[in-house]
């Protein structure tokens, strides 16, 4: 769905927990976080909206298909 988009060209990002699939599919812009499965924006609105907002940057910041960002934030259990 992605590329198809991309295709039409509208810019997309997929955020992702799953960092080896997202190469393997070779998605167009990627924001990968190492977060539990069905947390991909962590838990606290304030950090919902932090890596939102990355991940909304990444539409301009990425030039080069297949570019992946491996976001900074930390899981706290």
């Amino acid at each position: 769905m992605q590329r198809a988009i991309e295709g039409a060209g509208i810019p997309t990002v997929s955020i992702t927990l799953f960092r080896q699939i997202a190469v393997k599919l070779k998605l167009p812009r990627v924001v990968s976080l190492r977060f539990p499965f069905g947390f991909p924006l962590g838990r606290e609105e304030r950090q919902q909206r932090r890596i939102i907002r990355d991940a909304l940057d990444a539409l301009v910041t990425i030039t080069e298909p297949g570019t992946i960002i491996d976001l900074p934030y930390v899981w706290e259990e």
